[in-house]
């Protein structure tokens, strides 16, 4: 399985701290089946300027700790890139890494709580340009919660969403659980990550998400996410998906979203 976003790198942001716990985080990931972990690091001016060479050199350095150590787990470099004004012209300078370094996709980093602007025209500019978008976490920004149809836009543009395993499980709250089924349902996620950043409350576990979604939409769509999807964006291709084996909708108290974009 390959985990396409992570906060391994340590020390760099809010997530791993130390170079110990980067190893035990790697071997963690390595006991529940992830063979391959993305690197990304936020990366957003003010914060936390990871930009390329900080990455590589920190992915690096990892590389070669977990050699020593016996971990058999590969790690790529990536950011998760916060939205501004020169994004496109950075990547294309290559001061941004992309996932796996592959010059082509971008894990795109949205706040979780203000409105982007003109969101849509950055999208198709980025196509325009030849990257590729990742939305991080589609399911926990406020923009797409108050009205799926924003998101539902850019994903038609040709932009793809990385659901977080923490969100399937209920980390995030219920609100957060049932939109997270709503974009599977509607066929707008595409990859499951963990986007962990330590090994408490935000660990690096897939099988817990995983077997909530095979409920939800089958067994061989959730494999895909983790094996298929990922290696696909990885190489800067398009994922070939298996279609969705819907369960039934059972009414609730989130009956709302099941109606976000449909007129009614």
């Amino acid at each position: 399985m390959i985990d396409l976003h992570t906060h391994i790198l340590p020390g760099v942001d809010d997530g791993v701290e130390t170079e110990d716990e980067a190893v035990e985080f790697a071997r963690v990931a390595r006991g529940d089946g992830i063979r391959i972990i993305v690197a990304t690091p936020h990366c957003k001016d003010g914060s936390y300027v990871n930009e390329r060479p900080v990455v590589l050199a920190g992915v690096a350095r990892l590389r070669e700790r977990l050699s020593s150590e016996g971990v058999d787990v590969e790690v790529l470099p990536g950011a998760e890139i916060h939205v501004c004004a020169d994004l496109i012209q950075r990547v294309q300078d290559r001061q941004f890494a992309t996932l796996g370094d592959n010059g082509k996709t971008v894990l795109l980093e949205l706040s979780l709580t203000q409105y982007p602007v003109n969101l849509t025209n950055l999208v198709f500019q980025m196509k325009l340009a030849g990257l590729d978008v990742v939305f991080a976490h589609p399911e926990r920004i406020r923009y797409f919660q108050d009205d799926v149809r924003r998101y539902e836009e850019v994903v038609r543009l040709g932009s793809w969403g990385q659901l977080t395993t923490g969100s399937v499980t209920g980390t995030f709250g219920a609100e957060v659980r049932e939109f997270s089924r709503e974009l599977l349902r509607r066929d707008l996620v595409h990859v499951l990550a963990t986007d962990a950043h330590n090994l408490r409350g935000r660990p690096p576990l897939f099988s817990p998400a995983l077997a909530v979604i095979a409920a939800w939409v089958g067994e061989a769509r959730a494999r895909a996410m983790v094996e298929e999807a990922p290696r696909a964006l990885l190489a800067g291709r398009a994922p070939e998906l298996p279609p969705l084996a819907l369960a039934p909708v059972r009414s609730g108290p989130w009956g709302w979203l099941k109606r976000l974009g449909r007129g009614s």
